[in-house]
This record gives C-alpha cells, structure tokens and sequence, in this order.
C-alpha cells in the first residue's frame, strides 16, 4: 500500500497514508466522517499491516480544533481504534515516551505535524487547522515538550505533512484577523492577490512556529503537496466536502 513516508528506519516509522481509489472510501481512515464504519476498520487493518504495525498498537485523538496535548502511554494503546468516542479526549497533540505506540492525527486539508527527539526519545503527532494555527497548538505542543520534558529543540526533528497550500487557502476578514493578531509576524505568510481576497500559508506559519522555538531549518522536512489542487491521492475538504481523511503517523519501533 503506498504512503508518503517520511521515515523508516531501524528506530521510526513515520509518515501520511493517501487517498486510493482501489480501497473502500478511497482508503478513508477517520471513522467521525464515513460511509459505513466497517469499511474504514477494514482500511485501518490494511493500512496497519502494510505498515507493520498491530491494529492494537494505535492511539488516536478526539480532535477538536483546540491548543490541548496529551501524553499517552502503552496503556492507551487501542484507543480511538475501533469508536471515535474511545480516543483521547477533547485534544489535537499526542505524545509518547514508549515504543510500539502509533500515534495518528487525521487531517484533510489541515496541517499535520510529526515531532521526534532522538535523545530525549519521544514523539509527538499534531493536528492543526487554521484554527489550531492561530491557537499556535505547535508552540505549545513544543513548549510543553521543552519545558515539561526536557526536550532541546536543537536535537528535534520534525515533518510538515500535505496539507492546504498557500495559493488555495482562501480566508475571509475574521479569519484573517486571528492570523494577524498571533503571537509573532505573520505579514510573510498572508497575501492579498485582489482587494478582496487573502491568502493564508497554513503551513508556512507552523514551520514559523518551529523555528521560532528553536529547531534548525535542516531539521524539518516540509511536504510540498497542496491537497486543495485537483489530484488523485489526497483528500480535501475544501475541494470535496464529503471527502475521507488521511492519518499522519508516528511510531518508535
């Protein structure tokens, strides 16, 4: 099964299913928006085994749009597998100290970010659309991680996944306010191509958030598909809103 792959290695596997014709729902992965359930438990199954990864191994969040991390543990393993109730509750950052966890956000034209700290031994799976954006969820997820953790942003690595790009992220005035009122410069990631639109560079501004704190620009890998441009791999809500969802993943192996 083909995925986008950002790593796979001795120590991590890491990256973001696609969008595939071949499978049910076109290898739809979120259970919150699906046709039938069983088909997306079928999917999961496949995807988990062409990866390597027991269906059992997964912990998924209950994504809300918020600013929250949480840290899950072996324990939580199975969570969000099989119900969407079941996953971690009311947040849109995991992160894990322990192997054999798979962390998964799932995302259609929003950000998916994925975190690893080779010395400290921890990863982390954000989701964040414009309004985790402007929530700034990457800078706390990596505040948190720094302060609470003991992480040094200088060992971090991290992966922008496919997601809305800048020339298609169309955004009204409230919107564009939120972005001009966040915690740093912005003016770089807005345009205005007439005088009544703006553009909004979704993923330029978390890879601000990275920097920002810290991390080295050779350390972030940032996917340069734009899920909103007509394609036959990736989802978008914006193009198709009845449209699945990918999963970006992470897990220490």
């Amino acid at each position: 099964m083909k995925f986008i792959t950002w790593k796979n290695d001795k120590d991590l596997i890491a990256g973001t299913s696609l969008r595939l014709q071949n499978r049910k729902e076109a290898n739809n992965l979120a259970l919150h928006v699906c046709e039938d359930i069983e088909n997306i438990l079928e999917n999961r199954k496949q995807f988990s085994d062409a990866l390597g990864i027991d269906i059992n191994s997964w912990v998924y969040p209950q994504q809300t749009h918020s600013d929250h991390i949480k840290e899950v543990t072996k324990q939580d393993c199975g969570k969000g597998v099989s119900s969407y109730t079941s996953g971690i509750p009311d947040c849109d950052a995991i992160y894990t100290k322990d192997k054999l966890v798979a962390l998964g956000v799932f995302h259609a034209d929003c950000v998916p970010i994925l975190l690893y700290d080779p010395i400290q031994q921890i990863i982390c799976a954000i989701h964040s659309g414009w309004q985790g954006t402007v929530k700034e969820i990457t800078a706390k997820a990596l505040d948190h991680l720094i302060q609470k953790e003991g992480c040094k942003p200088q060992n971090m690595l991290a992966y922008i996944g496919p997601a809305i790009g800048f020339n298609s992220f169309e955004v009204e005035q409230d919107v564009l306010q939120q972005v001009q009122n966040m915690s740093f410069p912005t003016e770089a990631y807005i345009a205005f191509p007439s005088s009544n639109k703006a553009l909004v560079d979704c993923k330029g501004l978390n890879k601000q958030m990275l920097l920002n704190k810290g991390l080295l620009s050779e350390h972030i890998t940032v996917d340069k598909n734009d899920t909103y441009q007509n394609n036959d791999v990736l989802f978008s809500y914006r193009r198709d809103p009845s449209c699945g969802r990918h999963v970006t993943f992470i897990m220490r192996k």
